[in-house]
């Protein structure tokens, strides 16, 4: 039940499959530096990106590596903060680091995407766009904070993908699987579905179980540890507030996640009963293109993924619900539902038509359009920043101002 092999295109030569991918790299980084233009001429610290990240690994070195932040591991961002500070990178310089790193990942996600996303190369193109273009009102991009949410897709691609074809490959699943899941609490999230489509494999004798077995186990085993520390966290709430069933705001933040990327800005401002009523529709929608969908494995997992993750959203904000918004919390609630339902789609088209080209375009373009008319450039300064780190040489603790305001990087003197 794995996804299918990736068909080659009638007549097509290698020439052309790396012009589209290219193509597509330079449409994705068009796209992150449309949002982030300041990220690429004056990177700076994000959050946790600064006040955890980089600040432990000053003030801690490499005990700080498994360290934790909301309750869940960052491996790879804290991998790339004790690197670069063990190899001399000043600290105000890991900034530009933490840029590298960020599109490195990027890189690595586009990649497999394109290797691994079943269908021929106008689905593949497709499908390394949609991971950027999703339009997205509030959040950052571009750091080392929020770069769990775009890496989180390698969990599938590797799981459920194409497989690789030879050893070197095989090994390098593993360590990115491991990586992955230990950089945010996807692998939670997606483990059940994980689980059951091993085995289904492995009692159908499929040639690849035996590379799926040790990819689960890697996953499982990073899913304990994660399991672990968020029960000695103590909860997975992000809101504050007693858990109402009844709360209408869950419908509502269904219905915004199955209708913005179709309606735009406006899906906020539709009456209740408009809402109500699109829901219903929407479910109805959802569930014939399930039906659909029968026998089509890669559909059918992209979308379970999909609805594991928005239902792990509606449980961390059980406590207000109303907060839930494309454009309040959108990379964190909203992202990876609309990515992987995107992917579904994408794996589902019959694309020896036209209509399935003219189909994607249109909605990629809406996508990218409501970027540019309703969201626009996010900067947080027009100036680099600036900070005296001179007190740190005094045997003085310094407090780094970082975005966004009012966060700080406190970075303690060496003994």
């Amino acid at each position: 039940m794995a996804l299918d092999p990736t068909p080659e295109d009638p007549g097509s030569g290698k020439r052309s499959e790396m012009l589209l991918f290219a193509l597509s790299i330079v449409i994705s980084i068009g796209a992150l530096v449309f949002r982030r233009p300041d990220a690429f001429t004056m990177p700076w610290f994000y959050g946790e990106e600064g006040r955890e990240f980089m600040a432990d690994a000053h003030n801690e070195g490499w005990a700080s590596i498994f360290h934790t932040a909301n309750g869940y591991f960052h491996l790879y961002p804290r991998l790339i903060a004790n690197l670069g500070l063990s190899v001399g990178v000043p600290v105000l310089k890991m900034a530009w680091v933490n840029l590298v790193a960020v599109l490195v990942i990027y890189l690595v996600v586009w990649r497999y995407t394109w290797t691994r996303f079943p269908g021929p190369r106008r689905a593949r193109f497709f499908a390394v766009i949609a991971i950027t273009l999703v339009p997205l009102g509030n959040e950052i991009w571009m750091n080392q904070t929020n770069l769990q949410w775009p890496m989180s897709l390698l969990i599938l691609l590797i799981l459920f993908g194409t497989p690789p074809s030879n050893g070197l490959g095989r090994w390098l699943d593993a360590f990115l699987l491991l990586l992955t899941c230990l950089t945010g609490p996807y692998v939670l999230i997606l483990l059940p579905l994980v689980v059951w489509h091993t085995w289904k494999r492995w009692q159908a004798h499929d040639p690849e179980r035996g590379r799926m077995a040790v990819n689960t186990a890697v996953m499982l085993a990073a899913a304990i540890a994660s399991a672990l520390s968020l029960s000695d966290y103590g909860t997975v709430q992000r809101t504050d507030g007693a858990f109402d069933p009844l709360n209408t705001g869950f419908a509502n933040a269904a219905y915004l996640q199955l209708w913005y990327p179709l309606i735009g800005k406006g899906v906020q401002s539709t009456p209740r009963w408009l809402g109500a009523s699109l829901l219903a529709i929407g479910v109805a929608a959802l569930a014939l293109f399930w039906r659909l969908a029968r026998g089509h494995a890669p559909t059918r997992l992209l979308l379970v993924a999909g609805l594991l993750q928005f239902t792990a959203v509606l449980i961390s904000y059980r406590g207000l619900p109303e907060f839930l918004s494309p454009y309040s919390a959108g990379i964190r609630t909203f992202y990876l539902p609309v990515v992987m339902l995107a992917w579904a789609v994408i794996a589902r088209l019959d694309w020896s038509k036209r209509g399935s080209m003219t189909l994607m375009g249109m909605l990629m373009a809406w996508w990218a359009a409501q970027t540019i008319l309703f969201v626009g450039p996010q900067r947080f300064r027009d100036r680099p920043a600036e900070a005296d780190l001179a007190p740190l040489t005094r045997g003085e603790a310094v407090v780094v101002p970082i975005d966004p305001s009012p966060w700080v990087m406190r970075l303690e003197p060496s003994e």
